[in-house]
């Protein structure tokens, strides 16, 4: 009896042992077989994920990873380090880059699914860098998609953008672009399909030959719509940082607005205010000396440049725009003399102080400005 017991377990016990293998043996193979193809992209103040498309370095990440970028610089699992020197594709609106790794080296591009047949409840893998971490494996379900996306359930976090979803044959299906705010809900992730950048793997490269700061560089390379997307694409985002990079580059133009000049010293000193970079303090106080000098903006250029005129101590530019904001404007003058004795009682080392006044600073500058800087741009 007890032998016929044993007879009859045995075979199930080795299918469910074999079944069980095979499924970690299938993940553990997975990963192993497409984390070559996986990057870590890193810009001087950014990181996430891309994935290489073609052997030559051809790779695909978000837009939002190296929108502002200096330079970009990718790694591969086993810890070799490149520059991106050139492009085939950007658009902002579908949050795409596809980018060339400067090397004449063979990559292994990942292989990918052409069809637009995925299931609800279909196991999926995410390869990515989340916060800090990188190469990292994740597993989960698709959840639901559509025409513009995939929602699924494999955990993700910030830093993962750009990276690989995979079916359980290893085929990319999309790249991760965005995880809904994890404080109100929890693993509801989504990727955007291959759809939206296979087509474009093939396109002419434009290199960088010239080694120019890469914001600069996409810039120069776009056309008046591409270039509305670009800073429409960084007001949307409140990044005026990068929207000042953006705008910057197309100031060489002779036929940039006048009335944008105060705009222009607002969005820098706003860059200032981030990065704490003087050659941004430098062109705050350009752009709002021209604003002045063709009276545009006046209250808010004379507030402005009483701020940055004694930020740099020039004392004998600041007793004139001193004078004219106290005659002219004077709830504007009796507003910074509040906001700079504010800042005059911040210990040095309360940082957490001076960053208060400095936003208080910026709300009121902004109060006091014609312009809306949270408006769409205009050309």
């Amino acid at each position: 009896m007890i032998k016929q017991i044993i007879y009859v377990f045995i075979p199930i016990l080795l299918a469910f042992c074999t079944n069980i293998c095979n499924a970690e043996n299938t993940g553990s193979s997975l990963y192993y077989s497409n984390v070559d193809s996986v990057l870590l992209v890193e810009t001087q103040n950014n990181s996430g994920s891309g994935v290489i498309l073609k052997d030559d370095g051809t790779f695909v990440t978000c837009f939002h990873v190296i929108s502002d970028a200096d330079y970009i610089k990718v790694t591969t699992k086993n810890g070799s380090r490149y520059y991106v020197n050139g492009f085939r594709y950007i658009n902002p609106l579908n949050d795409i880059a596809i980018l060339k790794i400067n090397s004449k080296n063979k990559f292994k591009p990942v292989q990918y699914n052409l069809y637009d047949n995925l299931i609800v409840g279909e196991k999926v893998y995410s390869i990515s860098n989340p916060k800090g971490l990188q190469f990292v494996f994740s597993d989960g379900m698709i959840n639901q998609y559509n025409k513009d996306y995939i929602q699924f359930s494999a955990p993700i976090s910030s830093g993962s953008s750009g990276g690989a979803l995979l079916n359980n044959q290893g085929y990319l299906l999309g790249i991760i672009t965005s995880q809904m705010n994890p404080s109100i809900s929890q693993n509801i992730n989504f990727a955007l399909p291959n759809k939206f950048f296979l087509s474009k793997i093939n396109n002419n490269v434009i290199f960088n030959y010239q080694n120019l700061n890469w914001t600069e560089f996409i810039i120069e390379n776009a056309d008046k719509e591409q270039f509305k997307i670009y800073t429409n694409y960084a007001f949307n985002k409140k990044n005026f940082v990068m929207l000042y990079k953006y705008l910057k580059k197309i100031t060489t133009r002779g036929d940039f607005p006048k009335e944008s000049y105060s705009l222009l010293g607002y969005l820098a000193l706003m860059a200032y205010d981030k990065t704490n970079t003087q050659e941004y303090l430098n062109d705050a106080v350009r752009w709002y000396g021209l604003s002045l000098s063709y009276n545009q903006d006046i209250e808010a250029s004379l507030f402005a440049l009483n701020y940055l005129y004694a930020k740099n101590n020039n004392d004998e530019l600041l007793k004139n725009v001193f004078i004219r904001l106290k005659k002219e404007y004077p709830a504007s003058y009796y507003k910074l003399i509040e906001l700079m004795t504010k800042t005059g009682n911040c210990a040095e080392i309360d940082k957490k102080c001076t960053r208060l006044v400095g936003i208080e600073l910026m709300d009121y500058l902004e109060k006091i400005t014609t312009f809306n800087p949270n408006a769409e741009l205009k050309f």
